[in-house]
C-alpha cells in the first residue's frame, strides 16, 4: 500500500474514533475546541493551512479537523452531531440548512472553474466540437450527443448543480442521462477505468483526465454554463449560538492565513500541492492550476460578500438562486426554498467581527 494513503487512512480512523466518542467543545482543562470538516478538495487548503501551521493553536484552538469526501456526507456527520464547523460547496449548503439548520458564516472562493465535466475522446460529443449552444459557446456537443449518456457523478454535490446546470443549456433534464452515483474520487477511478461516457467532479478529481488531454477533454466547467458556484464556510446552530468566540478565532484564523498568500502566488501553490497530498496525489502541476482557478478573496472582498444589497447580501442572492435552480429540477421543494431566510441561511456577524484588525 502507498505510505502515504496508510497514514491518511490511519488519521481518518482517528478522527472517525474521536468522533464516534463525542469529541466536545471544551476537553476539560478549559482549552477551546472545534470539531471541523474539511472537504478533500482544493477550497479547503487555506483553512487546512491555519490548522497545521499553528495559527489556530496561537489563536488558542483546538482543531479537529475530519476528512470529508463531499457535502451530503458531511451534512450526515452534522445531523449526527459529530462536526460544529465544516468547508462545503453551495448546494450543499443549502440542503444543510434545510435539513439541520446549519449557517453559512463564510464565502471561502469562487468556484465555477473548478467543477469540470470529462468525457473521452472518442466520444460523438468531443468529436461535435464546440460552439453549437447559442449563449453557450465552450460547452461540446449538442442536446442529440449528450441524450442517453451515462455520467459518473455525486448526486447533491456541487458536481450534481454543475451537470444540471450543463444539461439545462441544452434543454435537457436528468431524465434524459442515466445518472451513476458515485463519490468523486471513486468515480472517477471508475470511469479511467471504463465506466460510463461522462465524468463530473471537482479538484483534484479530475486531475488524471486534465494531464491527459490525449485520452480526455473537458467538455464544460460550471462556468461554462453560466451559473455561479461558490464554497463557504457553514457551522451548527448550537455552535453560533453557544460558542461565538471559538467560531469567530476560526474564522479569523483563515482570514490571516488568506492575507499571508493573497499576494504570493507561489506561496499559495505550494500550500495547494502540500494540501492535496495530504489525503491524495496531485502533480505541481496540477495544483498551481486549481490556485489559479480558486483565486483568494481579499478580507474587503469577502466583506462586500455579506453586504446589504436592496435588502440582501450577494452571498444570499447566490444562495437563493441556487436554491430556485434546485427546485426547478426537483431537489427540494418549494416550501423547502421558503424557509430558508427564516432559518438564518446566512450569518455575517461572526466573519464581520473576525475581520477587526485583519484589513
Amino acid at each position: 500500500m502507498n505510505m502515504r494513503k496508510m497514514r491518511v487512512g490511519m488519521l481518518m480512523l482517528a478522527m472517525t474514533v474521536l468522533a464516534v466518542t463525542g469529541c466536545g467543545k471544551n476537553d476539560g482543562t478549559g482549552e477551546k475546541t472545534v470539531r471541523l470538516a474539511t472537504m478533500t478538495t482544493g477550497f479547503t487548503a487555506l483553512i487546512h493551512e491555519a490548522n497545521t501551521s499553528g495559527v489556530y493553536s496561537d489563536l488558542g484552538l483546538k482543531v479537529e479537523e475530519q476528512y470529508f469526501d463531499n457535502g451530503p456526507t458531511t451534512n450526515e456527520a452534522i445531523a449526527a452531531g459529530d462536526i460544529d464547523v465544516a468547508t462545503i460547496g453551495a448546494m450543499p449548503s443549502i440542503t444543510g440548512n434545510i435539513a439541520n439548520g446549519t449557517r453559512v458564516v463564510a464565502v471561502l472562493t469562487d468556484d465555477e472553474q473548478s467543477v469540470q465535466i470529462y468525457a473521452r475522446n472518442d466520444s460523438d460529443i468531443v468529436k461535435a466540437g464546440k460552439g453549437h449552444i447559442e449563449g453557450y459557446g465552450n460547452i461540446y456537443g449538442t442536446a442529440e450527443e449528450w441524450k442517453g449518456k451515462k455520467v459518473v457523478c455525486a448526486k447533491g454535490t456541487s458536481s450534481h448543480y454543475t451537470l444540471l446546470a450543463a444539461l439545462s443549456t441544452m434543454n435537457l433534464t436528468e431524465n434524459d442521462i442515466e445518472l451513476i452515483n458515485m463519490e468523486g474520487a471513486s468515480g472517477a477511478s471508475a470511469f479511467a477505468s471504463g465506466t460510463g461516457d461522462i465524468f463530473v467532479g471537482f479538484d483534484p478529481q479530475w486531475s488524471a483526465f486534465y494531464e491527459n488531454p490525449d485520452e480526455y477533454t473537458c467538455i464544460a466547467t460550471c462556468a461554462d454554463t453560466g451559473k455561479k458556484l461558490i464554497d463557504v464556510v457553514i457551522a451548527t446552530d448550537d455552535f453560533c449560538e453557544n460558542h461565538a468566540e471559538e467560531l469567530t478565532d476560526l474564522l479569523r484564523g483563515v482570514l490571516q492565513v488568506e492575507k499571508k498568500y493573497e499576494d504570493d502566488q507561489d506561496g499559495y501553490d505550494q500550500v495547494m500541492y502540500n494540501w492535496q497530498n495530504e489525503y491524495g496525489e496531485c502533480s505541481e502541476e496540477v495544483a498551481a492550476y486549481s490556485a489559479q482557478i480558486k483565486p483568494i478573496l481579499s478580507i474587503d472582498e469577502q466583506l462586500s460578500r455579506f453586504d446589504d444589497q436592496n435588502g440582501q447580501s450577494q452571498t444570499q442572492q447566490t444562495l437563493l438562486k441556487i436554491a430556485d435552480f434546485m427546485v426547478e429540477n426537483k431537489i427540494i421543494e418549494q416550501s423547502d426554498a421558503d424557509t430558508l431566510i427564516d432559518n438564518k441561511l446566512v450569518d455575517a456577524s461572526f466573519l464581520k467581527k473576525a475581520a477587526e484588525g485583519l484589513k
